[in-house]
């Protein structure tokens, strides 16, 4: 019998049992037997935990070997857990829109807008899209966590989200890509009474990616830069895990807490990096509503109704979570997407992320593919929703593809703002394929990058995509990034890299020479660094050192530190929009704006220590537990480093360099260096908190080989899930 045609399921002598009517009386009760065996041979075969084996490394980094996918997702479920089992919940009580018994009313917020757009009602109809094989992954992922939970009661924060199901898995993936692609900016903007227009806000700030082959490379290997610029804790931020079964699995890379597979890393032939890129991915409508009919809308002349609803919100209102105030809020539905009913007008919602559920089984092919043509294949599932790919194999290919569910829209419509959503013209329904997007295939100079900059500039001039051959409708955006400029500028110093040059690249801590941006705002800073003295006499002799500076956030620097004290409080200060359009309208307004931001800095620096001239280090700090230590690196750079207010005046980086993986593809297979910027725990009780800190701060990293037998013969600690 094959495989292919066995349940499955723990339910093989129920599946077979039906069949015995038509069996005589001399056969059935030797078939009864049979079927029982293997219905018990079955069962055992599914003890995950005893075909798993997990083997944690110095810095506890989780290497986990199965006889099976199956078994080692299990392995992964249950490492997960050991090392952050709370922020695995995050995406589960999200999932099952449980947020509000946890968070009260913010997590009420995250609840309504999950059941507003459907996302369990989708993945209760289309679980059975994911393939059986994939399905057994994630169910074999869920039974772990299950019995984790079950083990460990005092850990679980919502009772009612366990036990887990595949289902909320697959629903936690299609929230967190929707997020990513964008719906909660229209969602906020609708529900405060503002006209809503598409917002491409990226999630987080950014991340790097770059990859040289033969060409540019003087050994003649491949090189791969992995590195995005996640919050260093909590939902999004990165754990890095091993996966290796003996049914073709052998990945290392970064997943989120609760991710089924690795979404970016490397395996023995291949590998791929991540950025978040600016396309369009979201479209608002507005309805016309009947003018007679309540809850009626107009759509080419013919009145349709509107889908009602009411989600739950189980409302937490105290401490322990003993008072939960259930509360019913009413839900909308179009043909367009999610819904909202304001005063201001009837608005839905509609965007690819809600349209698929099969994003595990794309990311579960894209692990295990042995060459470029498997992995590009498995982009043809069409189930990522956004993000840059770029891709680096031992074959020495290089590609980079500006990736997303894009839809193939009507012409003559505004689609930068709200559309009329009183036609079916304006419903789309297609995608444009993987091949019709923006994409570079081994680029005639040897090399690809991407800093969340244009699709149209990822290589050397002459092989960029065009942006005349793609269509305005697309929603690509034309970006430049301080790093996408300064990786001009650095790379125009080489014919060809060795491994010290492309790690001096990948951890440059200098702004581009000319026009720096603001961070995420429209604002150019480069009249800022050129200041007039004699208009500012009060701050004369800063102005005089920012002109002097280097552009280099060094920890010892000081005119850096001025420049990251003035830059915040810009930056705060610009958030308003009215006030960021008086600045590109007025030069006057901006540089007084400058020059009191620069002021202000000063005070802060001598308040705040003692004296004027304090090292970049000393108050930009990488910091957990107590632990601080200096800062290199800034906002926007390619070494990123974002700040967040701390103690005593201080930053400490909370966004920016998080999971990095640096790949050298050899002809004797990949090497692999990695570095997470505390440890592989999340838990302050583990030696693992905070052991790879100084790797993280000194921009060093450790071996990461593929092999299991390496692992084993360098194992701090072996076992099986208990």
């Amino acid at each position: 019998m094959k495989k292919c045609l066995l349940p499955t399921h723990f339910n093989t002598l129920k599946y077979y049992i039906r069949f015995l009517p038509f069996l005589s009386m001399k056969y059935s009760y030797p078939f009864l037997l049979i079927l029982l065996l293997f219905s018990l041979q079955t069962k055992a075969q599914r003890d995950y935990a005893a075909n798993v084996e997990i083997v944690r490394d110095s810095f506890g980094v989780p290497h986990i070997f199965g006889k099976t996918d199956a078994d080692v997702a299990y392995g992964l479920g249950w490492a997960t857990c050991e090392d952050d089992f709370e922020t695995l919940q995050w995406s589960l009580l999200a999932g099952k829109h449980l947020m509000a018994r946890w968070k009260g009313k913010d997590g009420a917020i995250i609840d309504y807008a999950v059941q507003l757009m459907r996302v369990k009602d989708f993945v209760d109809t289309h679980y059975n899209d994911i393939s059986p094989e994939v399905r057994e992954y994630i169910e074999a992922m869920v039974l772990s966590v299950n019995k984790y939970a079950t083990l460990h009661p005092e850990e679980v924060i919502v009772k009612k989200a366990f036990p887990a199901t595949g289902k909320d898995v697959v629903a936690s993936y299609m929230l967190s890509y929707a997020l990513l692609s964008g719906i909660d900016g229209p969602l906020r903007r609708i529900a405060d009474g503002k006209q809503p227009v598409v917002d491409m806000k990226q999630a987080g700030k950014g991340s790097n990616t770059f990859a040289a082959n033969s060409k540019f490379t003087k050994d003649g290997n491949t090189y791969l830069d992995i590195n995005s610029h996640q919050p260093l804790e909590g939902p999004l931020s990165w754990y890095e895990a091993h996966l290796c079964s003996e049914e073709g699995l052998n990945i290392v890379g970064g997943t989120f807490h609760g991710g089924v597979t690795i979404f970016h890393g490397v395996n023995e032939n291949l590998g791929w990096a991540h950025t978040v890129n600016e396309v369009q991915l979201v479209d608002v409508f507005q309805l016309e509503m009947h003018p007679k009919k309540n809850n009626y809308y107009m759509v080419d002349g013919k009145a349709l109704k509107l889908e009602t609803g009411k989600a739950k919100l189980e409302v937490n209102l105290s401490k322990k979570g003993k008072f939960i105030l259930p509360v019913w809020k009413k839900t909308w539905y179009s043909i367009y997407g999610p819904t909202m009913v304001t005063k201001q007008g009837t608005f839905a919602i509609r965007l690819g992320a809600l349209q698929t559920c099969k994003t595990i089984e794309q990311y579960f092919r894209m692990n295990k593919a042995k060459n470029f043509t498997e992995w590009r294949g498995a982009l043809d599932t069409m189930a990522a929703a956004m993000m840059t790919f770029a891709y680096a194999d031992r074959f020495d290919t290089i590609y980079c593809l500006s990736n997303g569910l894009v839809p193939q829209r009507a012409e003559g419509y505004d689609w930068k703002t709200t559309v009329p959503g009183n036609t079916e013209k304006t419903l789309w329904n297609k995608f444009y394929p993987v091949k019709d997007l923006p994409q570079v295939l081994n680029p005639s100079c040897g090399y690809i990058f991407n800093t969340n900059n244009s699709a149209f500039e990822v290589t050397c001039k002459e092989d960029n995509p065009k942006p005349e051959n793609f269509n305005p409708n697309m929603g690509y955006k034309l970006t430049k990034t301080n790093r996408s400029r300064r990786f001009y500028e650095m790379v125009k110093n080489y014919n060809k890299i060795d491994w010290n040059d492309f790690l001096k690249i990948k951890y440059d801590i200098k702004y581009p020479e000319h026009d720096i941006s603001m961070p995420f705002r429209k604002l150019n800073l480069g009249d800022f660094l050129e200041l007039s003295e004699s208009d500012y006499p009060e701050i004369a002799n800063l102005i005089s050192e920012i002109k002097k500076w280097d552009r280099t956030t060094n920890a010892k620097d000081t005119v850096a530190s001025f420049f990251l004290k003035a830059l915040w409080g810009l930056y705060e200060e610009t958030g308003n929009p009215e006030i960021e359009k008086k600045c590109l309208e007025d030069a006057k307004y901006r540089h007084d704006l400058y020059a009191k931001h620069i002021a202000k800095a000063k005070e802060e620096l001598i308040r705040d220590f003692g004296k004027l001239n304090v090292p970049y280090g000393e108050l930009f700090v990488h910091e957990r537990g107590g632990i601080e230590m200096p800062v290199s690196g800034g906002p926007d750079q390619w070494c990123a480093k974002y700040p967040q207010p701390y103690k005593n005046g201080k930053f400490r980086a909370w966004i920016g360099e998080s999971y990095i993986c640096l790949v050298k593809f050899t002809k004797n297979g990949p090497e692999i260096h990695t570095v997470s910027p505390y440890g592989a725990s999340n838990k302050p009780s583990s030696k693992h908190y905070t052991d790879q800190m100084k790797l993280y701060t000194n921009n060093q990293t450790k071996p990461m080989p593929l092999s299991k037998d390496y692992w084993y013969k360098h194992a701090e600690n072996i076992y099986h899930p208990k």
